[in-house]
């Protein structure tokens, strides 16, 4: 996407708010305190409360626009600016490309590079993906899964045909952590499908990427 469809898609912050609202929560809105899904949005303020813990949040809390009083689609046009900008782009450049001052932009510029330290987008995996969990250490269970209180600590990989591979220990092995590993090793978009066996906790990846089941 150019800088001009760029504009053009995101020309208001309803539009800008709603594409955040799907790339944050494809699965539909989480509180980011409690993670409960009873979510009631208050339209009149862009807001959202948690009727668990009563937590009002918007979709930019906990995110490099949080509490941000500029448009939403200026931060996406200085994302893409920063993003694209092999050489670099200075706070003056910015400033001048998005009417801002030289200290907003320059604000702008720190928060996004910041961010970007901490995304390394070449380091993700895409295509066709298998995860599979095993357990290590210990003496435990010799058979089956091991129990709560069993000594073996769960690891959980990801393999991409064709090379790559990421893996982690874990302490247990719970839906949202599988999710939260698998989300943050992947991109989305880029994913055609992920085989899996048929442990439970991977059904937290439906309607996140293509999901099916195989002996692994």
């Amino acid at each position: 996407m150019n800088l001009i469809e760029l504009q053009q898609q995101f020309n208001t912050e309803k539009k800008c708010r709603k594409y955040l609202e799907k790339q944050r929560w494809p699965n539909g809105v989480e509180c980011p305190r409690c993670k409960a899904t009873t979510i009631s949005r208050l339209k009149e303020y862009d807001r959202f409360e948690c009727s668990k813990c009563e937590y009002q949040f918007t979709v930019t809390t906990g995110t490099i626009m949080h509490r941000t009083h500029l448009p939403i689609c200026k931060w996406l046009i200085a994302i893409h600016l920063v993003c694209e900008s092999k050489k670099g782009i200075s706070a003056s450049q910015l400033a001048r490309h998005l009417a801002v001052t030289y200290k907003t932009a320059w604000y702008l510029a720190h928060r996004i590079r910041n961010a970007m330290k901490h995304t390394n987008i070449e380091d993700k995996l895409g295509g066709i993906l298998e995860v599979d969990e095993t357990y290590i250490g210990g003496k435990g269970d010799k058979t089956g899964r091991p129990g709560p209180d069993s000594p073996k600590t769960p690891v959980v990989g990801i393999v991409e045909r064709g090379g790559r591979v990421r893996c982690v220990a874990m302490p247990r092995l719970k839906g949202k952590d599988l999710f939260s590993f698998i989300s943050e090793a992947v991109i989305q978009d880029a994913v055609e499908v992920i085989y899996t066996d048929q442990f439970g906790g991977y059904q937290v990846l439906k309607g996140f990427v293509p999901h099916e089941t195989m002996a692994l």
